[in-house]
């Protein structure tokens, strides 16, 4: 799996300290993206799922985060393939970032589903850039509660404090 870089205290993409996972490339091209060099596929380190899951669980106290560019893109079944053994090994919380609506998902990235707990849905749009706002980089982005949402048939937002 080829990732752009992994910062294993962050406090600022989802609640709580997480291990995020940059993942390599992006078909959304957003403007005024904070990580365009994400966008090729090719940049960044090789990794093994298992060398993931060891830096993961290294990290006992912190939950995952999965950004990048946009896992559900060129790397999705590496993504499905990692997503799967963090929660087989470790039951952490997982969030993941992507410019995909959460419902326009398409019918080939929804295996996913399962696994996540947070989705932060939709593409970066500079013209709603806005600092004030939690975890997201735009107002048009929602940060969506997946296993709710799956339970309940509709489209049900993640709620501040709700996995501490």
């Amino acid at each position: 799996m080829r990732i752009m870089k992994i910062d294993t205290d962050s406090t600022d993409n989802g609640n709580g300290i997480r291990t995020v996972i940059y993942v390599s490339g992006c078909i959304h091209y957003c403007e005024g993206c904070h990580n365009p060099s994400s966008w090729n596929v090719n940049h960044g380190m090789q990794f093994r799922i298992n060398e993931l899951i060891d830096i993961i669980e290294e990290n006992t106290i912190s939950d995952v985060t999965i950004s990048g560019g946009d896992s559900l893109t060129f790397q999705y079944e590496d993504t499905l393939r990692l997503v799967k053994e963090i929660k087989a090994q470790t039951n952490k919380n997982i969030w993941l970032y992507t410019g995909y609506i959460f419902e326009e998902l398409p019918e080939t990235k929804k295996e996913i589903l399962p696994y996540l707990d947070v989705i932060v849905d939709g593409r970066f749009e500079v013209a709603k850039k806005d600092l004030r706002i939690l975890f997201r980089g735009s107002s048009n982005q929602r940060i969506i509660d997946v296993q709710r949402s799956l339970e309940d048939g509709t489209t049900i937002l993640w709620k501040d404090g709700q996995y501490n």
